[in-house]
Parts: structure tokens; sequence; C-alpha cells
């Protein structure tokens, strides 16, 4: 506790003592007035104390002049028969001091405030002090992403690990692109909780990014198992239509992603990609010279239009070619070695990459082709959408997710059409 603080409590105790026992310990009256001149002279001497208590700011006005109209009272009534002497002995016993009464107020009014205190100003210097200690702790918690997770490693190697605990273990593996650790995090928790089918999902989308963004065949037999446990599950659902899709099972894929259409009405973008691929697998059947309903029908809608249906795909494979360079001055904050992600997305439309490449710092400025061949989904790629943003980001870290201190640089794209180069200069401080 402060000593200042201390100190100004107890100078204010001592002053609130000192202004209401005062007037308790001093004498105003003497035995030997005679009955006006004692009357008068108490009247007088107590209006004279209540002027100056109030010009001293020990009383208010309101209690001032209610003690006046109290004097003048008891000036204007009647004193019992007695003699001079009598009065005189009356009023100065009136007069006399109070020790014992002033002793009670000493002692009290420091413990009612300290009482009052410790109910009212300890709680509150409490709660202040936890809400820092809490917020002290917080910042040394907000420990990078790599520090938590070998805390975590360190953890599950002494103690043997959760299921929640080697499923976080893979998602921050995940987000730190380490998809390969992720994916074996992944089936460490699955023996744990084989039956699973969140983490069944989880861990086939890592294998599946790990492998240029297209399910394997122990992915896909994941995925599977997963749709089978829960056919509901919306998540299950997306996955098990991608796999359908890229297995080339084209009519169990729109089987599978119709259900989703009605889910997916108020998100944009992924119902963007449930139209797509739906469209995609219609078109593989129709090429086949097998018999498929109208787009419209499939849907569930009269108007394809009214569901957003992102642009069909053009014939000939769409391609950008993209360099990119950085400053000196930014080229400086990284190594040689970091990680520079270029990649296109859909200016309004899905958020995932539709076309990616990866090179270092120490290649630029360098030259890259982004084109249709690097989407996950054939329906979601470069020649589906019309306006595109394309991308260069240099990492530190070398996630895939862009986080505060890396530099990045934009540009929009309107014509894919134009053989000219697009020039993308690093340049930009991401929060």
């Amino acid at each position: 506790m402060n000593i200042v603080f201390w100190a100004l409590m107890i100078v204010m105790l001592l002053l609130a003592i000192i202004i209401l026992v005062y007037p308790l310990l001093r004498v105003r009256g003497q035995d030997s007035l005679a009955y006006k001149d004692s009357n008068l002279k108490i009247n007088e001497d107590k209006l004279k104390e209540l002027d100056m208590d109030l010009k001293e700011g020990r009383i208010d006005q309101a209690f001032y002049k209610q003690a006046r109209e109290e004097l003048d009272r008891e000036l204007l009534i009647d004193i019992p028969a007695e003699s001079q002497q009598t009065a005189a002995l009356h009023y100065a016993a009136e007069a006399k001091r109070h020790p014992a009464f002033a002793l009670v107020l000493s002692i009290f009014i420091p413990l009612v405030a300290m009482l009052l205190y410790l109910d009212l100003g300890m709680h509150s210097a409490s709660d202040e002090n936890f809400v820092a200690e809490q917020q002290s702790q917080s910042t040394g918690q907000q420990l990078s992403i790599e520090e938590m997770t070998k805390r975590l490693e360190q953890k599950i190697e002494a103690e043997g690990g959760t299921v929640e605990e080697w499923a976080m273990l893979a998602r921050s593996r995940k987000y730190t692109g380490n998809y390969d650790l992720a994916a074996k995090a992944f089936a460490v928790a699955l023996e744990k909780d084989t039956q699973n089918a969140q983490l069944m999902l989880e861990r086939a989308e890592v294998m599946a990014l790990a492998n240029d963004r297209v399910f394997n065949d122990e992915a896909k037999a994941i995925v599977r198992k997963a749709y089978a446990l829960e056919p509901d599950n919306a998540n299950a659902q997306w996955f098990a239509g991608v796999v359908e899709y890229q297995s080339e099972n084209y009519r169990n894929a729109i089987d599978i992603l119709v259900k989703l259409v009605p889910v997916a009405r108020d998100n944009e973008d992924v119902l963007s990609s449930i139209i797509g691929i739906i469209a995609q697998s219609r078109d593989q059947l129709l090429a086949a010279g097998e018999e498929v309903a109208e787009l419209d029908e499939l849907l569930g809608v009269h108007n394809v239009a009214d569901v957003q249906q992102p642009a069909a795909p053009s014939a000939s494979m769409t391609s950008l070619n993209v360099r990119v360079d950085v400053s000196d001055d930014i080229r400086s904050k990284f190594a040689e070695g970091d990680t520079v992600f270029i990649y296109a997305k859909a200016k309004q439309g899905p958020r995932m990459p539709l076309a990616a490449q990866r090179v270092s710092v120490s290649q630029l400025p360098a030259e890259v082709v982004l084109d249709d061949s690097m989407a996950m989904v054939d329906g979601m790629n470069l020649s589906s959408f019309d306006q595109l943003v394309v991308s260069a980001r240099v990492s530190k870290s070398g996630t895939a997710i862009a986080q505060s201190g890396d530099y990045i640089g934009q540009v929009d794209v309107t014509d894919k059409s134009s053989p000219k180069a697009l020039l993308i200069m690093i340049d930009t401080l991401v929060p």
C-alpha cells in the first residue's frame, strides 16, 4: 500500500476528530452569569460559533439556517421559575466539558472509516489488482504459435496427451503450414477417439493440402468413413462431394452437394463453390452421354442466377504471368530463404486460392505463371471468375496464412486475356 495514501488518510481522520471533539472539550459559559445575561451570552456565543463553522466550511448553509432557527426558538422559550443563581448554574452545567463523549467519538470515527475501507476500498483495490494481474498474464500469454506448439509438444511428451491436446497440436501445425506433421498428430488423436468424424475430416483436409489440394486414396477413405458416420454433417457433405468429384464419381458428387445448397444460401463464397462443382459434374456426365437434369432442377430453384452461379469456365485454360519484386529496404527485414507466396483469388467469391506458387526472397525479382491446373477443384479455377486479385506476400514464418509482420503487394485483374505480365511490388505491412 502506498505510504502517501496512509499518511493522507491519517491526517484526514485526525482533522475530522478535531472538528467534532473540540466543541465537546470547550467551556462556553461561566457559572457566575446572571439569568438574562447568561441566556443572551450563551445565545450570542452559539451564533458566533455557528457563523465561524459556516465560514470555515464545517457546516453547510442548510444546517446553519436550521441551527439559527433553533437558537431563536430557545431564546423565546420561558425559563422555569428559579433564581438567577440557579439559572446561571443551570446553563453553566449545560456548557461544561464532555470528555467521555469526545473519547467515544475519537475511537468510533477511525473504526467506522477503517471498516468502510475494508468493505469497499480493499475490494475495489483487489479488483483493480486482479484486473491488472490478468492483463499482465494475458500479455505474457500472447506467445507465438511456434512457442505455444513447442510447449504443447513438451506437455504431450511428458504426459502422453489427451485427444484434445493432440487435436490442438495438429491444428497449430496446420496453421503454420506443417501439413504432414498435422496429419500425423490427427492420426494419434483418432487412435484415441476412433469414431470422431470431425477429426477424420480435419486429417483428410491436411493430407490434401500436403498433396497439392488433391485427396489421395487414404484421405478419400477417411472422408467417406466420416460421411458414413455423420451423413447430415455439412462439413462431411462438403468434403464427401469434393472427394467424389475428384474420384470422377460425378453423379455421387451431385447427389451429395445438392443437400448443401439450402444450407449455404446465406454464404456466397461457399454457395459459389458448391454450384461450381455441381455444374462441372453435370457437364462431365453430359459429355459422357448420360442424361442429367437441368441445373435449375438439380439446385431446386427456378433460376440459377437466384443462387449466384459463378461464371462458367472458358474453353481454354486461363494463365497469368506475374512478375514480383521487393524493395531493398523491405528485403533487408527478411532472410534470403524466407518464403514468398504468390497466389490469385476471386475478387468476389470463395476465399481459397484459385492458383498459387511459392518462391524465396533470394529469387526476387521473380516471374511465375498461375493457371487453372493449380486449382484444388476444377470448377474453382482462374477461368471460373471474371475478376481476380493477385497477391504476393513475403513471410518470415513461412505459413500460408498472413500474419502480422508480413509484407504484401496486390493487383486487381479485370482482363485475364492480356499477355502483359502483372507487376507486383511487395510494399505494404500486414498489421
